[in-house]
């Protein structure tokens, strides 16, 4: 196995680090300003292989997934790329899902339609299971009726990450007629170019996260042939593919939280702020926070190689609350540490800090407490659910 420590110290990720922070964070403030996706960042990412970090090797990817001998390239690859741009990361992190699962759930057919395109141009795809009104994780309100040769798929979907560069899409649905979401929960691949999908990319317009474009995506009774149905019914909720997840937002935090921390280093020292009693006993109470949170993250990272998969999705819950809590403390530490002139549009710390506030949130950390206290408790819990 290769030891997420071992990882982060590679040349690869270094040279990714670098140019995180020397191009993709300078970018985000046109980027952040009109919601438009980082073409330029995602290019650059292409050209280096990064989009396809989760494919295997003899494909042309890195090989480094949870369920290969290197778990860990890929989470750290994130995390670098969020010290510099947190946008720009989850697109990478919901490009790399996407092309792990078709790989993983794909027909040879599907591999040479939608993977081996990856390769060729810096293309982007989606898992698109967000929608309002969901009842819940598994549970959709967009339905999907069987007909001759395929499904016939309505529903609005939301939180469409990637949609403006989107090549297709994973659209989780209901199998109209049947009950239980372990087998009405069924995985589509939907193309921007099918008859009756519309997307609206005018919508996305949160607070942070501004150039991870999410919008929305409309199917109005589109037909998608049996040759675009990824998996068997059930194939994602019985598979865990959503405890996947859980560390690919820990590393998003902790490396938003990581190079925000670092960015405000850098202007204390500059400033000459750094002999101050108090601004020393405030950074070192805030770094070994990062410590103590990225200790956790490669504990977690090691778990699933080393414990049962609940064992580490279990401790993975923990390390993205964990990384949540230092993201949202320090914070609010660092802008009384700098003062309100950091603040200004010059700078990226307000990007960071709106960064964060919205991304945070994309998983109920009081539901991920409440289910490790039903594991603790010995009571019946879900370790794959987010919310």
């Amino acid at each position: 196995m290769i030891d997420p420590v071992e990882a982060l110290e590679r040349a690869d990720i270094k040279e990714l680090e670098a140019l995180a922070i020397g191009e993709f964070r300078p970018r985000g403030a046109s980027y952040d300003a009109n919601c438009d996706m980082p073409r330029e960042n995602i290019e650059a990412l292409f050209s280096r292989g990064w989009l396809t970090t989760t494919l295997p090797k003899e494909m042309g990817g890195k090989g480094s997934n949870l369920t290969t001998d290197d778990p860990a390239t890929y989470l750290q690859a994130l995390r670098v790329i969020a010290r510099g741009c947190s946008s720009t990361a989850h697109c990478y992190q919901v490009q790399n899902h996407t092309a792990w699962a078709v790989h993983d759930l794909g027909t040879p057919e599907q591999r040479e339609r939608f993977i081996k395109p990856m390769f060729m141009r810096p293309s982007l795809s989606g898992f698109v299971g967000s929608e309002a009104k969901r009842k819940h994780m598994y549970m959709m309100n967009t339905s999907a009726k069987r007909v001759d040769g395929g499904f016939i798929l309505s529903g609005e979907k939301n939180y469409a990450t990637n949609g403006p560069m989107m090549s297709f899409a994973i659209i989780f649905a209901a199998i109209d007629g049947v009950n239980n979401y372990l087998d009405n929960h069924q995985m589509l691949i939907v193309e921007p170019g099918m008859k009756g999908v519309t997307i609206d990319n005018d919508w996305y317009r949160p607070n942070g996260m501004r150039a991870a474009a999410s919008p929305i995506i409309t199917l109005d009774n589109v037909f998608v042939p049996d040759s675009h149905v990824l998996g068997e019914p059930g194939a994602y909720p019985r598979g865990r593919w959503q405890g996947r997840f859980h560390l690919g937002f820990t590393a998003n935090y902790l490396g938003t939280t990581e190079g925000m921390y670092e960015w405000c280093r850098q202007y204390l020292i500059e400033r000459g702020r750094g002999r101050a009693e108090l601004i020393q006993m405030r950074m070192g109470e805030m770094r070994i926070a990062l410590d103590a949170a990225g200790s956790l993250f490669h504990d977690a990272i090691r778990a699933f190689k080393t414990r049962s998969v609940v064992e580490a999705e279990l401790l993975s819950m923990s390390a993205k609350s964990t990384a949540a809590h230092v993201a949202f403390e320090l914070s609010h530490k660092l802008i009384h540490a700098v003062g309100s002139t950091a603040l200004f549009d010059e700078y990226p710390l307000s990007r960071y800090l709106r960064d964060l506030e919205t991304h945070v949130l994309h998983a109920g950390h009081d539901r991920t407490a409440q289910i490790v206290g039903q594991a603790v408790l010995n009571e019946t819990f879900d370790s794959t659910l987010q919310r």
